[in-house]
């Protein structure tokens, strides 16, 4: 926790990008909704759940991801497997302009997006949520894949419904 949410007294921030199409993202939803409408009082206003529905995170908050969240296989994994366009597929994705480009995945176990690169990402992401990329036959999830569940107060990531308990446990084993 930092110093400064110390001070202030105020609640972690537990994120969940989340997608009512995708089961495992409802699942992990309602076990983040139920972990905190069971807690006491106390350990409830100890996090805040933040609901990103139908989106994905910033390059900012990616870049956060790559460097302070990954320090264990798990959490490499989580992030891997929240961005299946990497495993080495061609996909098409859209460009500022809404035309389409075909780009090839890159292997994962070395790859970190440039600005540019998740721009382009996050760019076919919103048109395609949007319905505005529908001459292309990627879908959202192509490029990015709910649930992603990030608390920003202790650098953890989940996707399953595993990683999602381990993450909750500092707030439930008060």
């Amino acid at each position: 926790m930092s110093l400064f949410r110390t001070l202030q007294s105020s609640p972690a921030t537990v994120t969940i990008f989340h997608n009512t199409k995708i089961p495992l993202s409802n699942q992990l939803y309602d076990i983040l909704n139920k972990t905190y409408d069971t807690l006491p009082e106390k350990p409830k206003y100890d996090f805040q759940i933040d609901l990103m529905q139908d989106k994905m995170p910033t390059y900012d908050q990616y870049e956060t991801f790559v460097t302070k969240f990954l320090k264990s296989e798990q959490a490499k994994k989580t992030l891997h497997d929240a961005f299946p366009f990497v495993k080495e597929q061609e996909t098409t994705l859209l460009n500022d302009k809404g035309s389409p480009i075909t780009v090839k995945g890159a292997e994962w176990a070395n790859k970190v997006f440039s600005s540019s690169e998740y721009r382009l990402l996050y760019d076919t992401f919103n048109q395609l949520e949007e319905k505005a990329g529908a001459k292309i036959a990627t879908k959202p999830s192509d490029v990015f894949k709910a649930p992603l569940v990030v608390d920003w107060d202790q650098d953890k990531l989940a996707g399953d419904e595993q990683t999602l308990k381990e993450l909750l446990a500092k707030y439930v084993d008060q």
